[in-house]
């Protein structure tokens, strides 16, 4: 399964339940650096600034508290992120 969030698919994805905690990449997860987003999740980047991937921390939380998950994306916009309600109900 993939998660979707404005122009990017992360297709490489799982879910920790009992922590409530998703990581989502796009092709690999990788090394690099890590920068907080007002909705308390984690954007991250590769050694040369790329962005690949997503920390979504409390996705059930966000979820019930606002219908659905947000993410601000590097760029600054807000999206929904589609998937992560069949992600977790999987799991």
């Amino acid at each position: 399964m993939s998660l979707r969030a404005g122009p990017y698919t992360f297709n490489h994805v799982t879910y920790d339940p009992p922590s409530d905690v998703m990581y989502a990449a796009i092709d690999r997860p990788r090394a690099g650096t890590r920068e907080k987003t007002p909705e308390e999740h984690i954007l991250r980047f590769d050694s040369r600034g790329e962005f690949f991937g997503v920390i979504l921390v409390g996705p059930r939380e966000q979820m019930e508290r606002e219908g659905a998950v947000y993410l601000s994306l590097p760029s600054g916009d807000r999206v929904r992120v589609q998937g992560v309600e069949a992600l977790m109900r999987g799991a």
